[in-house]
């Protein structure tokens, strides 16, 4: 069995166990003077380039005038208790540099003339052995409040992290790994043991499915795109009607003790692209900003899913079939929407969804507003 075919039974797998729950920049000229309210940051990015520099972006509404660019390991008062990396100036827009800190997370706070601050990290976290492993830090909400970075992960199993990788998470401090995986998904690949870490399974005692790929492409689950397509909104429908796996994330949330988080599944799309949703509405994050994250995977994912693809063609010749496995290794808008549009049918809104399917109060949405927004 080659590799390939290997991975695609390992997201399949993870899909038929929801079946079963119910340059660097210099100065070059003086800045203008500005007043202390005068502008703020739009937004801020941080990315690593293909030699492993980093590429802070930032926007602003006006000029804001010189800027200082500060960075830490910690995500937390990072211009007051971090490092000075860079002098600069805001309308020039971006920052690159080497990183300041090889093997660790860095979090970076661009300081304007005038007292602005924005903060940023790279979404995805810098490990070998995970494609979607990253940050819920940084989304805006409705109310114009930032989802803090560094307290919210999510990802896919973790079994393939290197001893690299299982010192650069150590580093991170995260205090609480939510493995939604089903008993026969943690028996082929358990996850390593962090120290300071605490495990928490969902969904101990379920089996899983025993149905292999042959069996559901002889049965005509998987015919085609459209059945795949089907067969995953029909999962996160199911989801939203028996939420037991968010109910235990959000009491797990409102627990100081497990900040930071990580939520993960099998391939960090599904049971945790709706987690992720789930955190991210509650906190006030607008629908198109949660669909955009649920919509990552695709992007983090797309190496590893093109060479499964590829390995698959080599043994299936139904090209129909390949269309269904290609839908669901991915993500698709219809899935998250599925899950929106039953939230919404079921409890009349997304909030008394939280509320009522959560039992999540006002008062423990407001503190966890609290704990994850700055």
């Amino acid at each position: 069995m080659s590799k390939g075919f290997k991975a695609t039974t390992a997201v399949l797998g993870a899909v038929l166990a929801l079946s079963v729950i119910t340059s660097s920049v210099s100065a070059a000229a003086a800045a203008p003077v500005l007043s202390k309210k005068a502008g703020q940051f739009v937004s801020a990015s941080v990315e690593r380039n293909a030699k492993g520099s980093i590429v802070i972006n930032w926007k602003t509404d006006a000029n804001l005038g010189a800027a200082k660019i500060y960075w830490s390991t910690s995500p937390d008062n990072i211009e007051k208790n971090g490092k000075l990396l860079a002098q600069t100036y805001t309308s020039f827009g971006g920052f690159v540099t080497p990183d300041p800190k090889p093997g660790y997370r860095v979090y970076f706070a661009v300081k304007g003339g005038n007292g602005a601050v924005i903060t940023a990290a790279e979404r995805k976290v810098n490990l070998q052995g995970a494609f979607n492993f990253r940050d819920l830090g940084g989304y805006k909400t409705t109310d114009g409040k930032t989802v803090k970075w560094g307290k919210l992960y999510r990802g896919e199993e973790l079994g393939h992290l290197t001893a690299q990788d299982l010192e650069y998470v150590k580093r991170m401090n995260i205090k609480t790994d939510v493995d939604y995986r089903t008993d026969a998904e943690v028996n082929a690949m358990k996850d390593p043991v962090v120290a300071g870490m605490k495990y928490v399974r969902t969904d101990e005692g379920n089996p899983g499915s025993t149905a292999d790929l042959n069996t559901m492409i002889k049965s005509g689950v998987l015919k085609d795109e459209a059945s795949a397509v089907q067969m995953l909104a029909g999962f996160n429908k199911q989801m939203v009607n028996a939420p037991k796996f968010y109910v235990q994330l959000m009491e797990l949330l409102n627990d100081p003790s497990n900040m930071a988080l990580i939520q993960h599944c099998t391939a960090g799309k599904d049971r945790t692209g709706l987690g992720s949703a789930i955190i991210l509405l509650t906190l006030g994050v607008d629908e198109q900003t949660v669909m955009n994250d649920y919509l990552l995977s695709n992007f983090y994912r797309a190496d590893a899913n093109k060479a499964t693809i590829e390995a698959l063609k080599k043994q299936i010749p139904d090209e129909n079939v390949i269309k269904a496995m290609s839908a669901l290794m991915g993500v698709q808008k219809e899935f998250l929407q599925a899950a929106l549009d039953e939230m919404k049918a079921k409890y009349g809104s997304i909030d008394a969804f939280i509320e009522k399917g959560l039992g999540v109060t006002k008062e423990e949405r407001a503190k966890l507003k609290a704990m994850y927004l700055e």
